[in-house]
């Protein structure tokens, strides 16, 4: 029989209440913001877990046109009294929209709006199934009571059981007793958490327990008399899962952090640090997200730093993106500070951050407009400064501030393919021991594109002019210097394509020729300073710049061309890039003149040949080189190769080669070194990671990474240790990182999931 509308279905409320206790018992480590597997337990991470958990299975409706609003009851047999009383017995099957019921025997009060089930009885919505002896629900108040039952998430592997299950829908308040939680095999229960008693206040996204337990294999291993906690994917304030591990440096390194939702799009993060050897250390981070603007806020606090004689050490880090005008503008800030020069050093993640001599400190604004005939219009406006992290620089070698500088492009397009495009800047460049002054720049061009399917030909003619303003205490530089100078290109592209057979398969190879010619005339600047010039790395496209020096203060002389090929290899049927190789090499008609301060003149024919290629074997295999050869002095400048091997998301493994010959002649001064990382699976479970990075020239170990992970269909472990260099000096630093995992509730001990991810290019998180 169906009905619509019937007061008696009990499913609604008490499907939202189940689901989220479930949920929320997944968070009682993390007790803040989302840290549950929802919404990837589909995915890998249950791989290992037995394809069938005996859910019972779901009744639906007898025909899919159904109207999901309406009642439909099938039993065995049906009475209805005099007195207001239905009785459905003999696998009775209530279905309305996503809810299901069934039991051996269901009665219905329509006096008093009260059903009851019993024998049998389970409960069913989208997300989780119950099972229990009776279920209870009154219809006109809300109220349901389930007693003796056991649940299963249908998303994912969690279960568990709850002696009683009271839920009041008028307050929105779900009670729990006695209840518990696992995501592993009824067979094989690794863990489970127990709860006395558990409140879910559904309207604050609130939940409550006392005396809840951790057990492994029965065993008790943690306890909370009482913990308050989160019920929904809402960011809520309480305290995350702790983190320890241990330094050569700094001893046992403990964190405890609280996370604290200020408002939806305000959050902060409190970490209170214990180092053995240093003392207690803060760390705190303010993030913040709106419509138009993003950013975060980090400080860390060292009040009397055991190991450098109680010195107070502190890092700040702001980070903020805005934009206005209808998003064509924007503001951005990027400001770092620390105590000293060694702080990156004792507290950063090893040799990248000893390598980052300098702290950006910045501030600017663009704004970009498209005119509607194609034009473009460009601003930014920015001041710079730099804070020193190496104790190795000194006050000389300290970039230019830059207080301020203005930057304006203007292109306009005047039809038939010509284009006349303005630049201007003026900066100020500030420095406390060396030459400082303004400079500004204006560059007008005039370019012509003519473009056909096969071809690209784009000369170009244009002219710059800088003027210096200057204060220089030394007197090595006048207070007034100026340069003029023209500059002439021509890019021309030619593009081929064609059916390539090759192994019994056909492809699809494209050809594509580029001839760049640059002249430019030789005009002296000996007499303007350097404030933020310098050299561009060789490279496939820095051999198509119009200009060898960086910044403004060096306008390199030019008569060459520049001869370069790219060609790829394409499949026909996705136009998936299989292979990619270019080859570029400039030829000089002329010496080149202009060169930096204490740099000699350049008199090579030709330049390095530089060559790059890219192949994808298969889904599985990849290959990636580069060279940059000096056939001057037949010898190779630089060159690296990297293999992948990456067959699935369980398993990969990179060799990567790199070398670069410094001008010297010391050998020593050269860099050559091998990066080797894996992850490979050992069996089902366990699994070997690792990375090792070594220097040839200096025979020793860079960086050395290894450990083991286990991953079970509930729980996990992984256990790496690590071995770095610390310092320009050479000093080592050692560390070890434990973490248990328990899937569905989070990891307890020092995460090193960031560390491989660095480490191992490709490496994907077992426990995610």
């Amino acid at each position: 029989m169906k009905k619509n509308n019937d007061p008696c279905l009990c499913g609604r409320k008490t499907r939202r209440s189940s689901a989220c206790t479930i949920l929320l018992l997944s968070l009682l480590f993390s007790c803040a913001t989302v840290t549950s597997d929802e919404g990837r337990e589909e995915g890998a991470q249950w791989r290992l877990c037995p394809q069938q958990r005996h859910i019972p299975a779901r009744p639906d409706y007898s025909e899919t046109s159904t109207n999901p609003g309406s009642i439909e009851i099938r039993s065995d047999t049906s009475r209805i009294t005099e007195d207001g009383l239905s009785q459905f017995s003999g696998e009775v099957e209530i279905i309305k929209g996503e809810q299901s019921l069934s039991a051996e025997l269901a009665k219905y009060d329509h006096d008093s709006g009260l059903f009851h089930a019993e024998g049998r009885a389970h409960l069913w919505n989208p997300r989780i199934a119950w099972s229990g002896e009776s279920l209870a629900y009154d219809s006109g108040t809300g109220i349901s009571e389930l007693v003796a039952g056991q649940y299963w998430l249908l998303n994912g592997q969690g279960r568990g059981h709850a002696g009683q299950v009271n839920h009041d829908g008028g307050a929105d308040l779900t009670t729990l007793s006695e209840v518990d939680y696992s995501t592993c095999p009824l067979s094989d229960e690794v863990w489970r958490l127990t709860a006395k008693k558990l409140t879910l206040d559904h309207k604050a996204d609130r939940g409550s327990a006392t005396h809840a337990v951790l057990r492994v294999k029965d065993v008790p291993v943690l306890y909370f008399p009482y913990i308050n906690f989160p019920t929904s994917s809402k960011r809520k304030s309480g305290f995350l899962a702790p983190t320890a591990g241990t330094t050569e440096e700094s001893g046992v390194d403990v964190r405890i952090p609280y996370y604290w939702n200020i408002a939806p799009q305000h959050d902060a993060t409190l970490t209170p640090r214990h180092l053995e050897k240093r003392g207690e250390m803060m760390d705190a981070e303010y993030r913040y997200l709106g419509q138009s603007f993003a950013g975060r806020a980090r400080a860390e606090y060292l009040p009397g730093d055991d190991l450098r004689n109680n010195e107070d050490r502190h890092l700040f880090y702001l980070e903020h993106d805005q934009k206005f005008l209808d998003d064509r503008a924007l503001f951005a800030v990027n400001f770092s500070d620390v105590s000293d020069k060694s702080y990156l050093e004792d507290f950063g993640s090893g040799i990248g951050a000893t390598s980052q001599s300098f702290l950006d400190q910045k501030a600017e604004i663009q704004f970009l407009d498209y005119g509607t005939s194609g034009g473009m219009n460009y601003l930014r406006a920015r001041v710079q400064g730099y804070e020193v992290t190496n104790s190795e620089i000194t006050d000389n070698d300290k970039p230019y501030s830059i207080l301020p500088q203005v930057y304006y492009l203007n292109a306009t397009p005047f039809g038939n393919g010509f284009t006349l495009t303005t630049k201007t800047q003026s900066t100020y460049f500030d420095h406390s021991s060396l030459v400082k002054g303004g400079r500004i720049m204006i560059e007008p061009a005039v370019e012509y594109s003519f473009v056909t399917p096969f071809a690209r030909l784009v000369p170009k003619l244009a002219f710059h002019q800088t003027e210096y303003f200057l204060d220089d205490p030394s007197g090595m530089y006048d207070d007034h210097a100026s340069r003029t100078a023209a500059r002439f290109s021509l890019d021309g592209h030619l593009y081929f394509e064609r059916q390539l057979s090759l192994l019994g398969n056909t492809f699809l190879q494209t050809l594509e020729p580029r001839l760049y010619y640059l002249l430019i005339p030789n005009v002296g600047q000996d007499d303007i300073p350097v404030f933020d010039s310098d050299v561009f790395n060789p490279g496939f496209n820095t051999l198509f710049r119009d200009n060898r020096f960086s910044g403004g203060d060096r306008l390199g002389d030019a008569n060459q061309v520049t001869l370069g090929l790219t060609s790829s290899i394409l499949d026909p049927m996705d136009g998936r890039e299989l292979s990619r190789f270019n080859f570029g090499q400039v030829y000089y008609f002329r010496d080149r003149k202009v060169t930096l301060p204490g740099e000699e003149q350049n008199t090579d024919g030709v330049s390095e040949l530089i060559a790059d290629a890219t192949i994808n074997l298969n889904a599985a295999w990849s290959l990636r080189g580069a060279l940059q050869w000096d056939p001057n002095e037949g010898k190779t400048e630089k060159s690296t190769a990297a293999l992948r091997f990456n067959p699935d998301e369980r398993t990969v493994f990179n060799f990567s080669y790199h070398f670069r010959r410094t001008k010297t002649e010391d050998i020593q001064s050269n860099v050559e070194q091998t990066d080797v990382s894996f992850r490979v699976p050992l069996n089902d479970t366990f699994a070997a990671v690792g990375s090792w990075n070594y220097s040839l020239i200096d025979s020793r170990s860079l960086e050395t990474l290894a450990g083991i992970e286990y991953a079970s269909c509930c729980w996990g472990l992984r256990v790496v240790g690590r071995r770095f260099l610390r310092n320009t000096e050479g000093d080592f630093d050692k560390g070890v990182f434990i973490q248990f995992h328990l899937r569905g509730l989070g990891g307890i001990g020092q995460s090193a999931d960031s560390l491989l991810r660095r480490g191992i290019r490709g490496y994907e998180d077992p426990f995610d």
